[in-house]
């Protein structure tokens, strides 16, 4: 008994080293090709991210209209933050029209701008110089 198990053991690792070149060989019956749409540009990130750019930007020009309408952002200040939000727009809008969406650089460059002009907004609002009293 002990004889055949030894045998079979054999036979087993002689049959194993022979066909594992053969399985490696071997060729499939069929290909599966798998398109990926994102290699074209298309990315859900950057979509992700223009929406939430376009947000902020309809957040800020609603600040900027807020602070207007109640007198803490004076005429030539509610101007030049309109302008600047415009430009910042516009290079957004300029981004996308390259064909592959927004790049993370062009996210960073923009995300950092709208929030400097946050920052200038929260400024003219609470400096005081366009309030009675």
């Amino acid at each position: 008994m002990k004889k055949t198990l030894i045998t079979l053991a054999a036979v087993a690792a002689a049959l194993t080293t022979l066909s594992a070149p053969a399985i490696a060989s071997a060729k499939p019956a069929y290909v599966l090709v798998v398109s990926d749409h994102r290699s074209t540009g298309w990315n859900h990130r950057n979509d992700r991210a223009s929406a939430q750019l376009s947000a902020k930007i309809a957040r800020l020009d609603s600040r900027i209209d807020q602070g207007r309408r109640t007198g803490q952002i004076s005429l030539r200040e509610g101007r030049r933050l309109n302008n600047e939000l415009n430009l910042i727009s516009a290079q957004k809008r300029s981004f996308e029209r390259s064909g592959r969406g927004l790049n993370v650089n062009e996210i960073s460059q923009l995300d950092n701008r709208l929030d400097r002009l946050q920052v200038q907004i929260r400024y003219e609002k609470t400096d005081r110089n366009n309030r009675r009293g």
